[in-house]
């Protein structure tokens, strides 16, 4: 790597990825690609806000730059902030990436800090580049990847559920996105990353809005660029503090987005690199899950599924309807070897004890799903505040939002109804695995408190630590199913599902597909639960359906008996399943078992 100074202040890096220009007299940098056209301009530096207080910069020291034992070089520069007594930024070049971050002293609470917008002067300063296309990472429901430059969203840890089709569709996702021109095959990476225990923001963000006006012209408020991490005042900083970071590196295909981010965060101790853990067999097993037999049996004879007047499908989880549901499975000769029972079998979300008027004696009916070669998995939702006391909660400016899982209390509560889902003792329900379900629901946003003041991917991973350790610990064998796609909780699912496919295609196929490479890269020993996908289909014989479900993982129906598919664009179709439709899923059933060495 090439490293100079000019005679008109400039600083010239050479690296083999890229070229950058760090100026001294103007607030700006030059980052140019290698084997690429693509140049981006941006402020070599940022600002750590406060909640209504804006970090704006008064004044600038020159850039000191120091080459590193190495190879690498280490700018920095000091900053007069108004809100903090002191500021410092850090550049780190190396030779295939770009580490920027902050080191700031005093006190308050932290909105987000921003890496590469800043306001100086009363000007507003950001990033910008020949670029026309922004990639986000984490899959969403919409099944929207691409966005222009001047969109802004967000990749969060929990979710903003009051648009829950439109939000994410897997949980905890990477904060990861790329930059390019899409005549070019290259891209400019950027991601957050962070030491472990400091995942502690909220949202990762595109083109954060902007603080100060660019111009007396409105529409330039949302070409500022740039990247956030959003804490939204739960971060307090009382002495000194250093930012996470946000990475550049490169690469040259949007398969190679992800991997190219993580492999910078292996290296710098930020993630852990996921490895091979013991797999039982029967996790392998193909899967019947009550869910969309559930919603099917709710619109009864309806034609239109839109009448809110219809009964909740949670009503429609009793033993006597699951029964009829999986007896109509095996006398076709689809015989799953999981049955994932779910939304709402139990009582209370907060306890194992089940609705007796659902399930009479569920304990036995457990007991005899076993004598018939079948597993129960317990469907689940996590952050749910059903019937938990205010003392066990986390809370939105006074108001209960979901449980607390880092108040002692609540973590007593949780272990108990984990231990009561998997004991073989008397009280015991004696299941074999749990659907978590709900994890979007991770309280994100201002004015929340909890036990701890834990918060972000930090807090979603104590929940997750919390499960898997009290399942385990109560039986061996379980398996524990959730829909994160992070490195940070690999060590948490065993496994993983591909979950809703609210999309506007006719045929969920490019979602699952996408979805399964990211869980490919992000969690890739982790077996993948494909879900029960008819309902998101339109196709009278889903048969490319089943056919790349056994290709991505485990083949998974929601449907034993009812379906419905329906899209605003198409007719309903309700009914019962048909022979062609029970001879797809038997035959799926059987390559998959074979396949697995399952019997």
């Amino acid at each position: 790597m090439k490293f100079g100074k000019t005679s008109d202040s400039i600083f010239h890096i050479g690296a083999g990825n890229y070229k950058l220009d760090l100026y001294e007299d103007v607030e700006a940098a030059r980052l140019s690609l290698r084997k690429s056209d693509q140049e981006y301009w941006f402020f070599p530096g940022g600002s750590v806000n406060g909640v209504k207080k804006c970090d704006e910069g008064a004044a600038f020291g020159k850039w000191q730059g120091k080459e590193n034992p190495d190879g690498s070089v280490t700018f920095s520069r000091s900053e007069k902030s108004i809100l903090w007594r002191e500021k410092r930024t850090f550049l780190i070049c190396r030779e295939d990436s770009l580490e920027l971050y902050f080191e700031v002293e005093g006190n308050g609470a932290v909105e987000d800090v921003r890496f590469c917008r800043t306001c100086v002067g009363g000007v507003e300063y950001g990033f910008a580049g020949e670029c026309d296309e922004v990639v986000n990472t984490a899959p969403n429901f919409y099944g929207k990847i691409f966005y222009h430059p001047v969109d802004s969203f967000s990749i969060s840890n929990g979710d903003d559920l009051s648009g829950a089709v439109g939000g994410q569709a897997l949980a905890s996702c990477c904060p990861c996105v790329a930059l390019r021109d899409r005549t070019e095959r290259r891209y400019l990476v950027a991601g957050a990353a962070a030491l472990p225990g400091e995942n502690t923001w909220d949202d990762f963000r595109w083109n954060p809005k902007a603080l100060m006006p660019a111009t007396l012209y409105g529409g330039d408020q949302s070409k500022g660029g740039g990247f956030a991490l959003e804490y939204f005042g739960k971060k307090e900083v009382s002495g000194a503090w250093r930012t996470p970071s946000l990475i550049f590196c490169f690469c040259d295909s949007f398969d190679g987005i992800l991997p190219a981010y993580l492999e910078q965060c292996y290296r710098r101790g930020a993630l852990p690199k996921p490895h091979r853990r013991r797999i039982q067999n029967w996790w392998r097993s193909p899967i019947y899950c009550t869910w969309h037999d559930q919603c099917a049996a709710s619109m009864m004879d309806r034609s239109n599924y839109i009448n809110c007047n219809r009964p909740p499908a949670r009503e429609f989880c009793t033993e006597e309807l699951v029964e009829e549901w999986l007896g109509a499975l095996i006398d076709h000769d689809c015989k799953p070897g999981i049955l994932i029972l779910d939304d709402k079998w139990q009582l209370n979300l907060n306890d194992a004890d089940p609705d007796t008027e659902k399930f009479p004696d569920m304990r036995g009916w457990i007991e005899r799903c076993h004598e018939r070669g079948i597993r129960v998995f317990l469907w689940t939702a996590a952050w749910n505040n059903d019937n938990v006391p205010a003392d066990e909660a986390v809370t939105r400016d006074g108001k209960v939002v979901c449980c607390d899982i880092t108040n002692p209390k609540y973590e007593t509560r949780f272990r108990e109804m984990i231990r009561r889902y998997f004991s073989d003792g008397p009280d015991g329900l004696n299941a074999d695995g749990v659907k978590m379900d709900g994890l979007l629901g991770l309280p994100v946003g201002p004015g929340l408190k909890n036990h701890d003041g834990l918060w972000g991917l930090e807090l979603q991973k104590r929940f997750l630590d919390v499960l898997y350790d009290e399942a385990k610990k109560t039986k061996k064998e379980v398996c524990v199913s959730t829909f994160v796609a992070n490195p940070y909780l690999a060590d948490t699912s065993d496994m993983v599902r591909l979950a809703d496919m609210y999309h506007s295609r006719l045929s969920p196929l490019r979602a699952m597909k996408h979805r399964a490479e990211v869980y490919g890269v992000t969690m890739p020993h982790t077996l993948i639960d494909t879900d029960g996908q008819f309902e998101f289909c339109v196709k009278d014989r889903p048969t490319e359906l089943l056919a790349e479900q056994m290709k991505l993982g485990i083949p998974t129906v929601y449907n034993g008996k009812l379906i419905r598919q329906y899209r605003f664009f198409m007719p309903v179709r309700y009914g019962e399943m048909n022979e062609a439709d029970y001879e797809l899923i038997s035959r799926a059933f059987r390559i998959h078992r074979k396949g697995c060495g399952l019997k």
